[in-house]
């Protein structure tokens, strides 16, 4: 299964039968289908505009904003915890996550929470995963940061 975190917001895409499954089973996280794609039952409502003060997913934009929901995200600097479920400032994660290179891709021992931040201090803030159900770990091919 491929999974994009873009600016704290989640797509989940099933490459084989089973996968959407499998992950749920994993994580024990709701997944909600979004248009040919899947992200959490939670951000499946995201709305393509915030309003500066309003409500925007339980959290209070900062920004007027219209855009694809990951970038509405962006604007108001915000990320998805699914560890709450809740839509936070990026700036509130004090998690702090350990990725290492292996080989072409990366690995962590779990998933990584966007803005989650690295024993060297960089914020993460995007990042593109496979979860295999075979292993049930995580591989990541890429990772930015704030």
């Amino acid at each position: 299964m491929k999974i994009r975190c873009l600016h704290g917001y989640f797509i989940l895409e099933e490459t084989s039968l089973g996968q959407i499954s499998d992950f749920i089973n994993y994580s024990g996280l709701p997944i909600a289908p979004k248009g040919d794609q899947y992200t959490f039952e939670k951000l499946a409502l995201a709305p393509e505009h915030s309003f500066k003060g309003a409500p925007f997913l339980g959290f209070t934009a900062t920004e007027n904003f219209e855009g694809r929901p990951w970038e509405v995200f962006a604007a108001n600097g915000c990320v998805y915890d699914f560890s709450r479920d809740l839509v936070v400032p990026i700036l509130s994660i004090k998690t702090v996550t350990l990725i290492e290179a292996a080989g072409n891709f990366f690995v962590s021992p779990g998933f990584i929470l966007p803005g989650s931040l690295t024993a060297e201090g960089k914020r993460v803030k995007d990042y593109a995963a496979w979860f295999r159900r075979d292993t049930q770990r995580f591989y990541y091919s890429e990772v930015t940061y704030v």
